[in-house]
């Protein structure tokens, strides 16, 4: 029997990554968000279920949108989650791909908790591009 909490598990705080969606107007904080990389994903599906009671399956939608669908064995059954995502702005396609799994697996439990998480703003450090600020990088740790 697949244990829906040991799925839902939180994962070590190393595995978690942070990614910046927005800077404040003078670039000294991004808002942080965090993120699980899709390995991580696959191995909690593997050390929960098996490597060979779960599978994943993609299809791309008529606008180029990545629909995952994974499915996990349950005695002979299988039950089927899925989500979507379109390309990332790094790696495009494969981005997406990744993203499609990892929001398909939150169907499942996993990672879901990172959603609930309090927003935070976080110093980093900035560059500028055509009068424009980017994030460099995190200052001190989103955790905190």
């Amino acid at each position: 029997m697949i244990d829906a909490k040991a799925l839902a598990a939180e994962f070590d705080r190393q595995s978690i990554h942070w990614r910046a969606q927005t800077l404040t107007r003078n670039g000294d904080k991004a808002l942080a968000l965090a993120y699980l990389d899709a390995r991580d994903v696959q191995d909690r599906l593997d050390g929960v279920c098996g490597p060979n009671n779960w599978q994943s399956e993609y299809t791309e939608t008529a606008r180029g949108r990545i629909i995952c669908r994974i499915g996990i064995r349950f005695d002979d059954e299988w039950v089927w989650k899925s989500d979507g995502a379109g390309d990332t702005a790094v790696e495009g396609e494969k981005g997406g791909i990744s993203d499609a799994f990892k929001r398909a697996a939150v169907h499942w439990g996993i990672g879901r908790y990172l959603y609930r998480l309090d927003a935070v703003w976080c110093p980093c450090a900035t560059y500028e591009k055509n009068g424009k600020k980017h994030w460099q990088k995190w200052t001190d740790d989103p955790w905190k």
